[in-house]
């Protein structure tokens, strides 16, 4: 399915963020899915996702970086695995596979409509939120051998250090506007890759089991490298998807300890300081006009012709600014006549609504004296209030990803509210672009806490080893350091109750998750 990153990047991301951040709103109070059984804590209105877990003592593998999830950088190949990714998904010769894909996805739309079920409820997503041992295997690989040129893809793609689509957004006429068809497809990957790794786990190919998890958390990782937050979220999702797969893989009785492997896994996961340094340049990358808007003294016949240059720039922008058809072929245009000068009469009737409050910022926050602000023509104040504030919004809110999360969860996003409010209309280009960042440098933390949580199990079965299947009273008993939680930089709360212990991530935004946490009973 394709998606707009216009659609994403600007609106969608926000929501996409969101998404990620918090659970899917439900009218129950309780409900069971999949591992997870989630309630709604009456005391903070968030839903508390928790998982029973039964555990096997295990020490570790010797050497101890036997296991390990990615390769290190010593193995890491030179290459780009988009060339890989987009193998996998058959971009390129698996037409007829692709084929027979759509006709089993046609054949269960129809047969929920027929049933009267969601869509997800059916094979093959229905099978997405069972556990290995629940899955009818049969059903399961035949499903799975459409997508059997996969895995050797999956499998060099994880072996490559960078990722690069080669998007070259500097020289791009609508970077809003970019389609995006690929980033949606490799969710399907990972999709895929969940159904092959609980498989394996459902069959006791713990290897293989951990190979594929590897190649979910290379994808997240990879993903994280592209030029989009959009591209970034997905990486999240993957990741996400990945979680719930090591969760049931370091219950099998088989499963080695992967507490070294987790540990070596590059932290953040996902990283987003590339992403975020293209977001950084955004307004001048899609409005390439703006960065000509200095304090320099310009004419008003200037203006005019910046406002005639400015429009063509408003590309897929035009629709939710109420000018649809601007950007497409003119032959396409139900009003080819007209959409330009209403696009332009737009621009104009901003710009005599934001001069007061942009020319209240600059006198006022940025210090120009009155009277230089008073000769400017109107379209100079609106404009450089408008560059003028984005630079320093967007640097109030990109500073703090340079900083651990839980230092800077606080301040992400908060720092510039009321200032925008008496900017006003000036401010929106960077009420617009800025608004998702706080969500997903919270999405990048949830990822941090679920490897932080499933590392402290490893290390809680590593001291089950040594401990004739006991668990730790404290998690400073642990024989390795426990993570430390990422929402506080503090250890993770944990609870020990004798035959159990509770293991809690910290609340965030709409969600907590619990581990509970049991060693097996030896057999008698």
């Amino acid at each position: 399915m394709m998606r707009r990153h216009g659609q994403l990047s600007l609106f969608g991301t926000l929501l996409m963020a969101i998404v990620l951040s918090t659970p899917p709103a439900i009218s129950q109070e309780r409900v069971k899915e999949g591992g997870w059984l989630r309630e709604k804590d009456a005391r903070t209105g968030i839903y508390v996702q928790t998982r029973e877990m039964v555990l096997h003592p295990r020490d570790e593998p010797r050497p101890a970086l036997k296991y390990q999830l990615l390769p290190d950088d010593f193995d890491m190949l030179e290459g780009n695995a988009a060339i890989y990714y987009l193998k996998a998904m058959g971009f390129l010769e698996q037409n007829p596979a692709r084929d027979r894909l759509r006709d089993f996805f046609a054949e269960a739309e129809e047969r929920a409509r027929k049933e009267k079920k969601s869509f997800g409820e059916l094979p093959p997503y229905g099978w997405l939120s069972m556990a290995p041992a629940e899955l009818p295997l049969g059903e399961v690989k035949k499903f799975l051998g459409l997508t059997s040129f996969q895995p050797q893809f999956l499998k060099e793609a994880a072996r490559r250090r960078w990722f690069d689509m080669d998007r070259n957004l500097p020289d791009a006429e609508d970077p809003i506007g970019y389609l995006l068809p690929e980033v949606q497809s490799m969710r399907e990957l990972a999709r895929m890759q969940t159904l092959r790794c609980k498989v394996a786990i459902a069959e006791g190919r713990i290897d293989d089991a951990i190979a594929i998890l590897g190649q979910q958390y290379a994808l997240a990782r990879h993903l994280g490298q592209d030029d989009f937050l959009v591209s970034t979220l997905v990486g999240i999702a993957c990741a996400g998807i990945a979680w719930d797969d090591a969760l049931y893989l370091v219950q099998h009785p088989g499963a080695p300890n992967l507490y070294w492997a987790f540990a070596s896994l590059p932290r953040p996961l996902v990283d987003i300081r590339h992403t975020m340094a293209v977001e950084r340049q955004f307004l001048y990358l899609q409005f390439k006009v703006l960065r000509e808007v200095n304090e320099t003294p310009r004419p008003a016949g200037y203006w005019q012709d910046f406002l005639d240059r400015l429009v063509p720039q408003i590309g897929s922008l035009a629709g939710d600014l109420g000018v649809p058809w601007l950007g497409t072929p003119r032959a396409a245009r139900p009003h080819a006549e007209s959409d330009s000068e209403a696009a332009r009469a737009m621009l104009v009737a901003f710009v005599a609504a934001a001069y007061p409050g942009a020319k209240r910022y600059l006198i006022e926050e940025r210090g120009l004296p009155r009277a230089q602000v008073a000769a400017y023509p109107t379209a100079q104040v609106v404009f450089l209030a408008m560059v003028r504030y984005y630079d320093e919004a967007r640097d109030d809110n990109v500073k703090w990803s340079h900083l651990p999360y839980w230092e800077a969860q606080r301040k992400i996003g908060k720092t510039t509210n009321a200032k925008a409010a008496r900017v006003g209309w000036a401010a929106m280009p960077a009420e617009l672009l800025l608004s998702a960042f706080a969500a997903v440098q919270t999405a990048v933390a949830r990822t941090e806490q679920q490897l932080a949580l499933v590392q402290t199990v490893e290390a809680i079965r590593m001291y089950g080893a040594a401990h004739e299947g006991k668990l730790p009273a404290t998690l400073d008993d642990l024989p390795v350091p426990a993570p430390l939680e990422p929402f506080t930089g503090k250890p993770l709360d944990y609870q020990y109750h004798g035959e159990h212990a509770v293991l809690n991530g910290h609340d965030m935004p709409g969600i907590r998750y619990r581990l509970i946490l049991r060693f097996a009973k030896k057999a008698p």
